[in-house]
């Protein structure tokens, strides 16, 4: 099973069909597609949009369980946005830039340490477990020991530009780009499918950018 940790987010989709946005979806859309075992432990509000995201996932098989409501803040939505997980960019077109509403971050849901703790008590069997959004240190610590006492492989994506995070040697660290047209959410998505498949770290990286068809860097 993969279980990925992150905050979902409203979208409308080009057609207008409401739907389920950000990394934390878009990664688990792609595990899914690839014929992964995928649960979202998230964070929405307690309105319409909220709503929304939930009847979302469920149309792209994710598994929601672990999905809570925040009565306080509302779901973030996706401004100007990215194609929807189960949709593909247009060749040579422009790559979208999304901006999440609200822009302030306190403003939010947000995962704490205990809503972690208990998604992930719940979720024994998981074999990855993805970090897609940057959380607290006392919240990282528990996703960081569940992930130990699982077994599961460690992925945390980390924002351009910050520090390492404090995580186990064998975890692999992704940084994300600054803009993002969803192709990196489905790269890591992609390469937490190969893990879960029983593909060596480095193969799974490689299956994986050659897939979201991006070029690795020259030396």
């Amino acid at each position: 099973m993969i279980v990925v940790v992150g905050l979902p987010a409203y979208a409308d989709s080009p057609d207008g069909e409401k739907c389920a946005g950000g990394i934390a979806v878009e990664a688990a859309a792609a595990a899914k597609r690839r014929g992964g075992l995928v649960e979202l432990v998230g964070k929405v509000g307690e309105d319409g949009a909220g709503d929304a995201v939930v009847l979302a996932l469920g149309r792209l098989g994710i598994g929601h369980a672990a999905l809570l409501r925040d009565p306080v803040r509302p779901t973030p939505v996706l401004a100007g946005g990215s194609a929807g997980p189960d949709e593909v960019a247009e060749v040579d077109a422009e790559p979208p830039i999304a901006r999440l509403l609200p822009e302030d971050p306190a403003e939010r849901p947000s995962l704490e340490a205990a809503d972690i703790e208990l998604a992930l008590r719940y979720l024994p069997q998981s074999s990855v477990i993805v970090l897609t959004d940057p959380l607290q240190e006392g919240a990282l610590a528990v996703a960081v020991e569940a992930a130990a006492f699982a077994a599961a492989k460690l992925v945390v994506v980390v924002p351009a530009g910050s520090s390492p995070p404090d995580v186990p040697a064998d975890a692999t660290v992704f940084e994300a780009p600054v803009d993002d047209d969803g192709s990196f959410g489905r790269l890591v998505g992609t390469f937490a499918a190969a893990l879960d498949a029983g593909t060596e770290p480095a193969a799974a990286f490689r299956a994986a950018v050659a897939t979201a068809g991006w070029e690795p860097a020259a030396d």
